[in-house]
């Protein structure tokens, strides 16, 4: 029987195959001890991540450029009410009622100090 080389019959010969190995995900959330884990953390280019400090309430952003170039930017985490985070805000602020209410008790007072 003669040597038959047929397998790579489904495969066009002139063009390589995706043998690319996967990413990491170019946003993502990982644990770090303090700051100097958060400094210490490799990133791939063009890469953003989010780190959480294990030992204190701040969380770090890192992200690197096409150069591989990082920026580090630190925040707090503060315990919020729904209300807050629903951008329900307390204000101290008059109604409409209220401010057409004051005007017109103006309004009377200005008549009466202008007939006097």
């Amino acid at each position: 029987m003669p040597y038959d080389n047929n397998f790579n019959a489904g495969y066009n010969n002139y063009y390589p195959t995706n043998n690319f190995q996967p990413q990491r995900p170019l946003n993502q959330y990982v644990f770090v001890n303090g700051v100097e884990g958060a400094k210490s953390y490799n990133l791939m280019p063009n890469q953003t991540v989010l780190l959480m400090d294990n030992d204190s309430p701040f969380v770090y952003m890192k992200t690197s450029n096409q150069l591989g170039q990082t920026t580090l930017r630190y925040f707090k985490l503060v315990e919020t009410s729904e209300d807050e985070a629903k951008g329900v805000k307390e204000t101290n602020y008059v109604s409409r009622t209220e401010f057409d209410e004051i005007k017109a008790k103006i309004d009377k007072l200005l008549e009466v100090k202008g007939n006097a």
